[in-house]
């Protein structure tokens, strides 16, 4: 007798910069990020989450909640990353797909919380924190 809602993100591409919503109607809970498309596509592929998504031309559908926690945690880290080399997107990348669910709740809650009250610079900091204590920044 349980209805089950699905969960459903969305993704918005807007040139050079990347929004996320919890909803497609709803106001971004972290945008103007600078992220690509292919970057964030190639996340998605990291992850082998095809079954997950659904693109669109504008975006994508994320039907995953801990996907979608990851990817806004993902984008916010590699949006304040001033040297992206592939094997700091990938070691980035990589520990945000082994992050326990507390942990990655935590950063997601953080990093949206932070673009509420301090827009991009507040998240820089978090993003920053989080790439130094899993040590993708040296």
């Amino acid at each position: 007798m349980g209805s089950s809602i699905e969960f459903r993100g969305f993704v918005m591409f807007k040139g050079d910069r990347t929004y996320i919503r919890r909803d497609a109607f709803g106001e971004a809970e972290v945008g103007r990020l600078k992220v690509s498309r292919k970057d964030v596509l190639e996340f998605f592929r990291g992850a082998n989450a095809s079954s997950k998504i659904k693109q669109t031309k504008s975006g994508a559908w994320i039907l995953d909640e801990t996907l979608y926690k990851q990817l806004v945690v993902y984008t916010a880290s590699l949006s304040s990353m001033r040297k992206r080399t592939s094997l700091r997107l990938l070691k980035l990348a990589e520990i945000i797909r082994k992050l326990d669910e507390y942990s990655l709740h935590f950063w997601y809650t953080e990093i949206v919380e932070r673009y509420r009250k301090g827009g991009l610079r507040a998240i820089g900091r978090v993003a920053r924190a989080l790439r130094v204590l899993y040590g993708v920044d040296k």
